[in-house]
Protein backbone atom coordinates (compact mmCIF):
# COMPACT_ATOMS: atom_id res chain seq x y z
CA UNK A 1 0.00 0.00 0.00
CA UNK A 2 1.03 3.53 -1.23
CA UNK A 3 2.44 5.83 1.98
CA UNK A 4 -0.57 8.01 1.12
CA UNK A 5 -3.11 5.44 1.95
CA UNK A 6 -2.62 3.93 5.27
CA UNK A 7 -4.71 2.88 7.55
CA UNK A 8 -4.76 5.99 10.48
CA UNK A 9 -4.64 4.64 14.84
CA UNK A 10 -5.22 0.99 14.84
CA UNK A 11 -2.30 0.22 16.71
CA UNK A 12 -1.90 -3.12 18.53
CA UNK A 13 -4.43 -5.91 17.90
CA UNK A 14 -7.07 -5.58 20.73
CA UNK A 15 -8.26 -9.08 20.38
CA UNK A 16 -9.66 -11.86 18.10
CA UNK A 17 -12.67 -13.54 18.01
CA UNK A 18 -13.93 -17.47 16.92
CA UNK A 19 -17.27 -18.47 16.07
CA UNK A 20 -18.38 -21.93 18.01
CA UNK A 21 -21.21 -23.44 18.35
CA UNK A 22 -21.40 -24.23 22.01
CA UNK A 23 -19.00 -21.42 24.20
CA UNK A 24 -19.01 -24.34 27.38
CA UNK A 25 -17.42 -26.60 25.09
CA UNK A 26 -15.08 -24.86 23.32
CA UNK A 27 -13.90 -22.73 26.46
CA UNK A 28 -13.49 -26.02 27.91
CA UNK A 29 -11.57 -27.55 25.01
CA UNK A 30 -9.38 -24.17 25.34
CA UNK A 31 -8.40 -24.65 29.48
CA UNK A 32 -7.59 -28.19 28.44
CA UNK A 33 -5.53 -28.54 25.31
CA UNK A 34 -3.95 -24.52 25.86
CA UNK A 35 -4.67 -23.28 29.35
CA UNK A 36 -6.47 -20.93 27.86
CA UNK A 37 -9.20 -19.08 30.47
CA UNK A 38 -10.98 -17.83 32.87
CA UNK A 39 -13.45 -17.10 29.78
CA UNK A 40 -16.35 -14.43 31.18
CA UNK A 41 -20.13 -15.44 29.80
CA UNK A 42 -21.69 -12.86 28.89
CA UNK A 43 -25.27 -13.81 27.24
CA UNK A 44 -27.51 -12.16 25.13
CA UNK A 45 -25.22 -8.85 24.39
CA UNK A 46 -27.08 -5.80 24.57
CA UNK A 47 -26.06 -4.38 21.89
CA UNK A 48 -28.37 -1.10 20.95
CA UNK A 49 -28.43 1.10 17.63
CA UNK A 50 -27.61 -1.70 15.86
CA UNK A 51 -27.68 -0.91 11.91
CA UNK A 52 -26.24 -2.57 8.48
CA UNK A 53 -25.63 0.05 6.21
CA UNK A 54 -28.26 2.31 7.77
CA UNK A 55 -30.87 0.01 8.04
CA UNK A 56 -31.97 -1.76 11.77
CA UNK A 57 -30.33 -4.84 11.69
CA UNK A 58 -30.16 -7.74 14.67
CA UNK A 59 -27.01 -9.11 16.12
CA UNK A 60 -28.36 -11.37 19.14
CA UNK A 61 -25.57 -13.68 20.42
CA UNK A 62 -23.27 -14.46 23.50
CA UNK A 63 -20.04 -14.08 23.88
CA UNK A 64 -16.88 -15.26 26.25
CA UNK A 65 -14.09 -13.44 27.10
CA UNK A 66 -10.78 -14.81 28.19
CA UNK A 67 -6.92 -15.08 27.17
CA UNK A 68 -4.92 -17.37 25.53
CA UNK A 69 -1.50 -17.04 25.20
CA UNK A 70 -1.66 -13.95 27.10
CA UNK A 71 -3.33 -12.52 24.36
CA UNK A 72 -7.34 -11.97 24.61
CA UNK A 73 -10.25 -14.00 23.28
CA UNK A 74 -13.65 -13.57 22.15
CA UNK A 75 -15.61 -16.93 21.68
CA UNK A 76 -19.14 -16.24 19.63
CA UNK A 77 -22.37 -18.32 19.90
CA UNK A 78 -24.51 -16.78 17.31
CA UNK A 79 -28.51 -16.65 17.81
CA UNK A 80 -30.14 -14.85 15.16
CA UNK A 81 -29.05 -12.36 12.54
CA UNK A 82 -30.25 -10.26 10.11
CA UNK A 83 -30.45 -9.14 7.22
CA UNK A 84 -29.25 -11.32 4.83
CA UNK A 85 -26.03 -9.55 4.56
CA UNK A 86 -25.11 -9.84 7.82
CA UNK A 87 -26.43 -13.33 8.65
CA UNK A 88 -23.65 -14.25 5.74
CA UNK A 89 -20.74 -12.38 7.20
CA UNK A 90 -21.12 -14.86 10.41
CA UNK A 91 -21.96 -18.33 8.60
CA UNK A 92 -18.37 -19.13 8.56
CA UNK A 93 -17.15 -23.19 9.92
CA UNK A 94 -17.28 -23.71 13.74
CA UNK A 95 -15.04 -23.19 15.21
CA UNK A 96 -13.17 -21.18 13.14
CA UNK A 97 -11.92 -16.62 13.32
CA UNK A 98 -14.16 -14.46 12.56
CA UNK A 99 -12.93 -11.18 13.63
CA UNK A 100 -9.40 -9.07 14.14
CA UNK A 101 -10.39 -6.19 16.73
CA UNK A 102 -8.71 -2.93 17.33
CA UNK A 103 -9.50 -0.56 19.91
CA UNK A 104 -9.06 3.15 18.48
CA UNK A 105 -9.36 6.51 19.92
CA UNK A 106 -12.78 7.64 19.83
CA UNK A 107 -11.62 10.62 18.09
CA UNK A 108 -10.57 8.72 15.27
CA UNK A 109 -13.02 6.14 14.63
CA UNK A 110 -15.15 7.81 11.65
CA UNK A 111 -11.77 8.22 9.91
CA UNK A 112 -10.53 4.97 10.34
CA UNK A 113 -14.43 3.29 8.87
CA UNK A 114 -13.77 5.51 6.22
CA UNK A 115 -10.50 4.32 5.49
CA UNK A 116 -11.53 0.72 5.76
CA UNK A 117 -14.36 1.43 3.25
CA UNK A 118 -11.98 3.27 0.87
CA UNK A 119 -9.34 0.32 0.73
CA UNK A 120 -12.00 -2.24 -0.09
CA UNK A 121 -13.65 -3.46 3.76
CA UNK A 122 -16.89 -1.99 4.01
CA UNK A 123 -18.85 -1.90 6.85
CA UNK A 124 -21.49 -4.09 7.10
CA UNK A 125 -22.90 -4.11 10.98
CA UNK A 126 -22.32 -1.28 13.38
CA UNK A 127 -23.77 -0.80 17.23
CA UNK A 128 -23.17 0.00 20.24
CA UNK A 129 -22.73 -1.22 23.90
CA UNK A 130 -23.23 1.70 26.50
CA UNK A 131 -20.38 4.05 25.48
CA UNK A 132 -18.93 1.32 23.25
CA UNK A 133 -19.09 2.46 19.34
CA UNK A 134 -18.10 -0.79 17.36
CA UNK A 135 -18.37 -2.03 13.59
CA UNK A 136 -17.56 -4.72 11.34
CA UNK A 137 -16.30 -4.32 8.41
CA UNK A 138 -15.54 -7.33 5.49
CA UNK A 139 -12.17 -7.56 4.97
CA UNK A 140 -12.06 -11.61 3.78
CA UNK A 141 -10.55 -10.75 0.75
CA UNK A 142 -7.21 -9.56 2.09
CA UNK A 143 -7.34 -11.63 5.04
CA UNK A 144 -9.85 -14.29 4.90
CA UNK A 145 -11.52 -12.80 8.18
CA UNK A 146 -13.31 -9.45 9.50
CA UNK A 147 -11.86 -6.69 11.05
CA UNK A 148 -13.88 -5.11 14.16
CA UNK A 149 -13.46 -1.25 15.25
CA UNK A 150 -14.32 -0.14 18.75
CA UNK A 151 -13.96 2.78 20.00
CA UNK A 152 -11.30 2.82 23.09
CA UNK A 153 -13.12 4.23 26.08
CA UNK A 154 -12.97 3.80 29.76
CA UNK A 155 -15.59 0.74 29.80
CA UNK A 156 -13.83 -1.31 27.24
CA UNK A 157 -10.77 -0.89 28.68
CA UNK A 158 -11.81 -1.74 32.16
CA UNK A 159 -14.35 -4.90 30.85
CA UNK A 160 -10.66 -6.29 29.36
CA UNK A 161 -8.65 -5.46 32.50
CA UNK A 162 -11.23 -7.79 34.28
CA UNK A 163 -10.31 -11.00 32.05
CA UNK A 164 -6.53 -9.89 31.90
CA UNK A 165 -6.31 -9.46 35.62
CA UNK A 166 -8.04 -12.91 36.04
CA UNK A 167 -5.80 -14.61 33.95
CA UNK A 168 -2.76 -13.25 35.59
CA UNK A 169 -2.85 -16.01 38.45
CA UNK A 170 -5.27 -17.83 37.38
CA UNK A 171 -4.76 -21.69 39.43
CA UNK A 172 -7.30 -23.18 36.75
CA UNK A 173 -10.26 -22.89 38.82
CA UNK A 174 -13.72 -22.13 37.47
CA UNK A 175 -12.79 -21.88 34.51
CA UNK A 176 -16.10 -20.36 33.19
CA UNK A 177 -17.30 -17.53 34.68
CA UNK A 178 -20.13 -15.09 34.45
CA UNK A 179 -18.97 -11.54 32.86
CA UNK A 180 -21.75 -9.85 34.79
CA UNK A 181 -21.88 -10.28 38.50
Amino acid sequence: MPADVTLPGLGRVHHRAYLVESIEDTAARLVEQFGAGPFFVLENVPLENVTSRGEPAEFSHNSAFGHLGGEPIELMEIDRLSPARVAERFSGPRPGLHHVAWAVPPSSVGQVREALEAHGAPCYLQGSLDDIDLSFHDSSVSLGHDVEIHADVETLQGFFAMFREAAENWDGSDPIRSAVS
